[in-house]
């Protein structure tokens, strides 16, 4: 490995990734860690030409735009040629077009690439694989309908995963550890999106029941299912994971407002909105009154969502 180790990526949890192998790899040599700030292009420079008064090795992690170096680049470069003995670093940046070209071949470059969101659950597979585990790709893409396109949530679920079972891992030994209250959850917004209000009240008894959720995060996982049914009456059908991906979603959102989003009328969504706002602020403890006990407040919230479209009032 060379002394300066340049990490590019736009992923914060990729970069971390490479950033630790590298860390890894100059602590068992015994060198030290510390941090400087690329926006301190002196303090920079400063850390890597002085050694240590002890001559212990020492591993200087730089992070921060990288075009806050480019006035040291060539500085860099030449350091990099001729590094001094027992300092080694490097630079963590999302991008660095310039300081990559004028470093050249002197110092190992990491580009770590996010996988595009329809692209996460292979991610996950290699990601796996490179743990010494098989996951299949159904597994993977059960994991990822659980908990959404978060690289860093995937990879610590997936340790999990990998802890509480033994060989290849496939969705059933997913679904065992993380599909238990939200297939309940999912089962609950099925239902209302079908604007099935009796199979929705059912649901939502037994989520309360279960202790698990609490009637602000169903009244926050309600603003996001019709989040999703908003934005998917204008999405022109672009793929569900790239609609999930700018909604910041599970792809179970968008693929349940496809499907069921024509129940619900621009008025409808708008009047949802409303609605949930005024039962989230009840919940609060806000202006609009606290005589109902919460589960109330949810149940007449889930009512109305799920009452007669804005159309089929107008008709009557």
């Amino acid at each position: 490995m060379r002394a300066l180790t340049l990490i590019l990526s736009e992923s914060e949890f990729l970069a971390a990734a490479e950033l630790e192998r590298t860390r890894a790899y100059w602590e068992r040599k015994g060198y030290a860690v510390e941090e400087v700030a690329a926006e301190d292009p002196q303090a920079v420079t400063y850390a890597l030409d002085t050694q240590s008064l002890f001559g212990d090795g020492r591993f200087v992690v730089i992070r921060g735009p990288a075009s806050a170096l480019d006035a040291i680049g060539e500085h860099l470069a030449a350091w990099a040629e001729h590094p001094p003995t027992g300092i080694a670093a490097a630079v963590v940046a999302a991008r660095a077009a310039k300081l990559k070209k004028v470093l050249g071949a002197r110092a190992d470059v990491i580009e770590a690439t996010a996988p595009k969101p329809w692209e996460t659950a292979d991610w996950l597979v290699r990601h796996v694989k490179g743990a010494g585990r098989s996951m299949s790709k159904d597994g993977a893409a059960a994991l990822v309908e659980a908990l959404g396109a978060d690289l860093r949530e995937l990879a610590t679920a997936a340790e999990q995963v990998m802890t509480a079972t033994r060989g290849s891992i496939g969705p059933d030994a997913v679904a065992r550890m993380f599909r238990g209250m939200e297939a309940q959850l999912y089962t609950f917004l099925d239902a209302l999106v079908q604007r099935d209000r009796a199979g929705s009240l059912r649901h939502l008894g037994a989520l309360l029941r279960g202790g698990e959720y609490h009637p602000l995060v169903l009244t926050a996982t309600l603003a996001k299912q019709f989040r999703a049914i908003a934005a998917a009456r204008d999405a022109a059908r672009q793929p569900a994971a790239v609609l999930a991906k700018e909604l910041d979603l599970t792809v179970g959102y968008v693929n349940r407002a496809y499907k069921h989003g024509r129940n619900f009328a621009a008025e409808d969504i708008r009047g949802a909105f409303r609605a949930i706002a005024d039962a989230d602020d009840t919940l609060k403890g806000g202006e609009r009154g606290t005589d109902y006990p919460d589960h109330i407040v949810v149940e007449l919230l889930v009512s109305e969502l799920c009452g007669e479209p804005a159309s089929a009032v107008r008709r009557g």
